[in-house]
């Protein structure tokens, strides 16, 4: 049976909850952390690495680089910089977001990587357009997480207003994730049931 490799680039706190998630659960066999901050990185993977002996099943994690990642079957995108979003529009990390991929992209296109490539950073759909360009891999290949996170906080609220399970609620955010984004009201249900 082939193992599952996942690359995960940014260690930030995204890129290490998406790692801590990925050992927990032992979705994959193959872990490897790219950070342009080394020392950062090394500590995330001696966390991991010490928190197996607590888990079912161990995981391969290792420090890489993005010419390591051409063999995963996943790349998961995670870089960003939130001290400089001065407002609650997630555009404002464009210039930085953009410049990352564009540091790296040509890199693991070249390394052959033929896999599925998700992508957290902001401004979600933008840098998620322009790594699915760059890579040139077929539709349905990359794809960015988009207001997924946004639904869940939407579901969250409602479910305290109405005392139901969240995931007893169908509603959703769309949009860009940031200050565009919006709650199509008419679609939410509780239970099979309008909201109103």
């Amino acid at each position: 049976m082939k193992n599952t490799k996942v690359g995960i680039i940014g260690l930030g706190r995204v890129g290490s909850h998406v790692a801590l998630a990925l050992v927990q659960r032992a979705i994959c066999d193959e872990i490897v952390l790219v950070d342009m901050y080394k020392e950062k990185a090394n500590s995330e993977c001696q966390d991991l690495l010490d928190s197996l002996l607590f888990l079912s099943r161990n995981v391969d994690i290792s420090l890489g680089d993005f010419k390591d990642l051409g063999d995963c079957d996943v790349i998961v995108n995670c870089i960003g910089n939130v001290s400089i979003i001065k407002s609650n529009n997630r555009s404002e990390e464009k210039g930085f977001t953009i410049a990352g991929v564009d540091g790296y992209i040509d890199t693991i296109r070249e390394s052959g990587f033929d896999g599925v490539f998700i992508n957290i950073t902001n401004p979600c759909d933008v840098v998620t357009e322009f790594i699915s360009k760059r890579l040139g891999l077929p539709k349905g290949r990359v794809f960015g997480t988009g207001t997924a996170i946004d639904t869940a906080r939407l579901r969250k609220v409602i479910s305290n207003k109405v005392n139901v399970d969240s995931k007893s609620i169908n509603a959703y955010m769309i949009g860009e994730h940031g200050d565009s984004q919006f709650a199509p009201w008419s679609t939410v249900n509780v239970g099979g049931e309008p909201i109103d």
